[in-house]
């Protein structure tokens, strides 16, 4: 090389732009370097991401969770997944939503249907409102609330068998004013109480027992004094006194055992009465009758 080109040569390589071409092209060197390396790391990510997928859907399908399963099979899924990794959790996503169960809530209130219906299961708020659609739940045992303005709570346990698809749940609620319609309780309303009437009756029969027992053991006596003192030669007065006293305790023993029979019938049959209702009214009076007074008795039967 001449002297005149070796000068040329050191002029050009003096210039500013042939200094800054090179520097760009490193810069353009590293960036694409590192891009390659953060691609490279996210498919590793995405990797490790859908392995993880695929095995906790495993485990989930394994203990009934297919819920859940399912979610971690659609990760598993996707188009960044390995094709071995993705085929497998295709089949077995289309396995697990054929699995999964459901039910439909009929709600009604009063005999008519109602939407506006919160459903809690185990203590989750899963539904705010009834739109007929099917609610999807884990296979299982589980407790159930439903809640409505206007009624009380039903409540109610429910096991779901897997692949059960769309099954129909009835839940009746009952307002106040429909306390008496086929399904309300309303024992804790009603009460038996007991009549007047029962006690004076069950009075009447014990009295009876007791006239029947004083004058049939008087009459005995009686009898048995006049066999030993006159007998067969006694006065008409002394007989028809012993007759007396033995028809006394046979008029007794039928007004006992009838008022008896008559008390526990009553008791037996005395109506209800709902709280708040007002108690019938009761009471004895004295009439006047043929031949003197009578005792009169009113009350509901």
């Amino acid at each position: 090389m001449t002297k005149r080109q070796e000068e040329h040569h050191a002029r050009r390589e003096r210039r500013p732009g042939s200094r800054a071409g090179r520097a760009l092209a490193a810069v353009i060197v590293t960036v694409s370097a590192a891009s390659v390396c953060t691609a490279q790391a996210r498919a590793s990510d995405d990797n490790s991401a859908c392995l993880g997928s695929y095995e906790r859907s495993q485990v989930l399908r394994k203990d009934h969770k297919l819920g859940r399963a399912r979610e971690e099979l659609k990760s598993c899924s996707r188009a960044t997944c390995p094709s071995l990794v993705r085929n497998d959790c295709i089949t077995w996503l289309d396995q697990v939503q054929a699995a999964v169960p459901s039910l439909t809530i009929r709600a009604v209130k009063d005999g008519a249907d109602v939407a506006d219906v919160k459903v809690i299961e185990d203590n989750e708020v899963v539904a705010t409102r009834l739109d007929g659609t099917s609610l999807e739940v884990e296979p299982g045992e589980h407790a159930f609330r439903f809640e409505t303005d206007g009624a009380p709570p039903v409540t109610m346990t429910i096991v779901v068998r897997e692949r059960e698809k769309d099954r129909v749940v009835p839940v009746a609620f009952v307002t106040p004013h429909h306390a008496g319609a086929p399904g309300a309780d309303t024992s804790a309303a009603v009460s038996r109480p007991v009549p007047l009437g029962v006690f004076i009756l069950g009075g009447v029969g014990v009295a009876g027992l007791a006239t029947f027992a004083v004058l049939g053991s008087v009459g005995k006596n009686d009898e048995s004094s006049l066999r030993t003192s006159c007998s067969p030669n006694c006065g008409s007065s002394s007989i028809d006194k012993v007759k007396t006293e033995y028809i006394g305790a046979d008029v007794g023993l039928g007004v006992g055992a009838a008022a008896l029979v008559a008390s526990g019938v009553w008791y037996l049959l005395r109506p209800g009465k709902t709280e708040g209702e007002p108690a019938p009214q009761e009471g004895i009076a004295v009439a006047p009758g043929r031949g003197g007074a009578m005792f009169q008795y009113s009350g509901r039967f």
